[in-house]
């Protein structure tokens, strides 16, 4: 698959631009397993800075695997709040208690053995396993796919299985014995600060002279990438329900988005039917019943490929208020704001909170 001269020289030319140009990052110093661990499922979908400050904040409050496997749910999932994609935090739990039962809470170096705990895939096992353990495994990224294929003029769509186990492979045959890591960690950094998806530098590039793609005025072309879905427009309501100050909050136990984590109740609008009726209904799918309900604003978000409108209407409990349980519970803002919470629903509170005070 690779030309004798490239096989020798990217290698050798990325490590000498990483040495120099490679983005200053928390784990340089002290790689170590856990924290490199935390970060590539971090990184999984989400770009570095956007990562870094969740990412020490996590590490603060969790600083080991044990503390992390400790943990509540709940409390992992607060501590996630914000950076979307909350499969990743429960995998990351259960792959923190994995390893105290199966490993004695040392994570281990072996590629095998990480990719058989939740949540951690080829990229993340390869990551901690070469930056952490000085293993020569590749850990392929978006930004690492998207060279590779440059390199190579690879004419495969890089989303399909196939295809990325053959760039996966590309990639085994010029990862360095020594310094893997630093190999790994230049193909992310030369991909987010040169070799980019719309407007790449190639003139700066230290691979220029070794990629087909460049050679054949081709790296706009590539990688092949499959067509772009179109994001699923949805109209939710959800109802603020108060009684003596505090709100009724409901935990989301089934669907793809935010399971686990704590809203207000909410519906999903549905044909023929009013803002307010969708409110009422998602009122009485908690027993509760609202008076004196009224819009109080509207909320955009979007979320893998949906885009999603949140209309919000605050009221007050009449009648009995429902009973506290497992799914249920009456917070002040307070409190509500130390919950996981999904983030359209941390907008509304700010919302809220930056407002009137919470009528009685």
């Amino acid at each position: 698959m690779w030309a004798p001269q490239q096989r020798e020289a990217i290698p050798r030319l990325l490590l000498e631009w990483y040495r120099v140009h490679g983005r200053p990052m928390p784990w340089h110093d002290t790689p170590h397993p856990y924290h490199l661990l935390v970060a590539a499922i971090m990184l999984q979908q989400t770009q570095v800075q956007t990562v870094l400050p969740y990412l020490r904040r996590f590490l603060h409050r969790f600083p080991t695997v044990q503390t992390l496997a400790q943990a509540k749910e709940d409390e992992v999932l607060h501590y996630w709040g914000g950076l979307g994609y909350y499969s990743r935090a429960r995998n990351l739990h259960r792959a923190a208690q994995q390893i105290v039962q199966q490993y004695g809470g040392r994570v281990p170096c072996e590629a095998t053995q990480l990719r058989q705990l939740p949540g951690v895939g080829e990229y993340t096992a390869g990551a901690v396993a070469s930056i952490a353990c000085g293993k020569p495994e590749p850990a392929l990224d978006a930004n690492g796919y998207r060279i590779l294929a440059r390199l190579l003029a690879f004419e495969g769509e890089v989303s399909r299985p196939t295809h990325r186990r053959q760039l996966w492979e590309a990639c085994r045959q010029v990862i360095p014995e020594q310094a893997p890591g630093d190999f790994n960690q230049a193909l992310m950094d030369l991909g987010a600060t040169v070799c980019t998806a719309r407007h790449p530098r190639c003139l700066v590039c230290p691979l220029a002279e070794h990629c087909s793609a460049f050679q054949q005025g081709r790296q706009m072309d590539l990688p092949v990438l499959p067509p772009r879905r179109a994001s699923e427009k949805v109209q939710d309501v959800c109802v603020v329900i108060e009684c003596d100050r505090r709100w009724l909050m409901v935990k989301r136990t089934n669907g793809q988005l935010w399971r686990g984590m704590w809203e207000f109740p909410r519906v999903r609008l549905e044909e023929g039917e009013t803002i307010e009726q969708a409110a009422a209904r998602a009122a009485a799918m908690t027993g509760a019943q609202m008076s004196d309900a009224a819009p109080s604003g509207i909320v955009r978000h979007s979320v893998m490929h949906y885009a999603i409108t949140l209309h919000v209407l605050r009221g007050r409990a009449r009648v009995q208020p429902p009973q506290e349980n497992g799914q249920l519970r009456w917070v002040t803002p307070e409190e509500a704001t130390a919950l996981p919470l999904p983030s359209p629903v941390r907008k509304v509170i700010q919302t809220l909170m930056s407002g009137s005070d919470t009528p009685g």
